[in-house]
This record gives C-alpha cells, structure tokens and sequence, in this order.
C-alpha cells in the first residue's frame, strides 16, 4: 500500500469551479482509495491505495470530470517524495518564522531555472526562488499575492506546476503520516 497526496489545481477560484471537499473525497472513494482526508478547500487529498502509480493519476482525472463536469489537472506525489521535499526546503529558516512566505511550486517536470532567474531580474521583488530537481521552493517576504514573479513563475519554468505554502506542506505530511499508520 503506497499513500499518495493529490494536487488539484484551481479548485474553488473564482467561482467557476466550485467543488466540495466531500464530493472530492467520494471520487477517491469511488475509485477504491483508502483512508481518504482532505485539507482546506483547495483540492488536497490524501489517500492511501494499491493501484498502479503509472494508471493512478488518469484515473483520478477521469473520474473527477466525470464527478464535476470540467477538468483539473492532478498532480500525484508518494508521501516518501514529499517528505523529501519538505526536508529539502532551503528557506527552512524563514519558513519557521512565516510559513505563508515561503511556498513550493510541484512540477510535471524539470523547470526552466534560467527562465525563472530571467523573471526574478525582470520583476525587481525581493522573492528568491531555488530549483531542485522538480521542485521550486519560493521565499516571498511580501507575501505571493502580491508577487509578480510568483504570477509568471509557472510560464517561465516551462512545466505545469501548482504551489502550495508552507502550512499547507506540512499539515499535507500530518495527513500522510496518518494514513501511513
């Protein structure tokens, strides 16, 4: 049995693609996931499951705009990957005293560092940004609302990519650890 944590992008934005976090559950459910749990209203589940990780996140699309009627891209991470992310993180310093500033961008795929770094000279803010391997970890000390480079990352790295803060990574390790039990 392997957990997995589940990254739906642009849920519950703007009121377009409103969905329960219940009804995002039942979709896992539906599809025979274990010990299914989600944290705030923005599309992170965690489940545990027996499936084939290359069929999982196909499956886990398919049924969910079968469920809703649109598409969200849905990123998969092994809870053991996430914990190397989280233990990775090269603003571990900032992160403990502001979790909000720091965020980490979860690519499909190796992102653009170059065009990152073009983007940070572009925009003049004071973020700094770190790639590692498929991971971009972002300090913003003025917050990533207001960020233009955090606007622009995605373009620039080149990939897909769905950010979550600090206090959303670390509540997602709580989630995984629990159903790890």
């Amino acid at each position: 049995m392997a957990v997995f944590i589940a990254l739906y992008r642009g849920l519950n934005v703007g009121g377009k693609t409103t969905v329960k976090m219940e009804s995002l559950r039942a979709v896992h459910e539906r599809l025979g996931h274990r010990g299914v749990k989600n944290y705030i209203q923005s599309g992170n589940v965690v489940f545990a499951t027996d499936d084939p990780v290359e069929d999982l996140a196909k499956a886990c699309a398919v049924e969910f705009a079968r469920a809703f009627g649109f598409a969200s891209r849905v990123m998969l991470v092994e809870a053991e990957r996430w914990s190397e992310i989280l233990a990775g993180n090269p603003y571990a310093g900032p992160a403990a005293e502001d979790p909000k500033s720091v965020h980490v961008g979860i690519c499909l795929g190796a992102p653009d560092a170059g065009r990152l770094a073009a983007l940070l000279a572009k925009t003049k803010g004071r973020e700094a940004f770190e790639v590692r391997g498929d991971v971009v970890y972002l300090h913003a000390p003025d917050g990533v609302g207001r960020s233009k480079f955090a606007e622009g990352m995605e373009k620039a790295a080149g990939v897909p990519m769905t950010m979550r803060n600090w206090r959303t990574m670390e509540a997602l390790q709580a989630l995984a650890d629990e159903a790890a039990e």
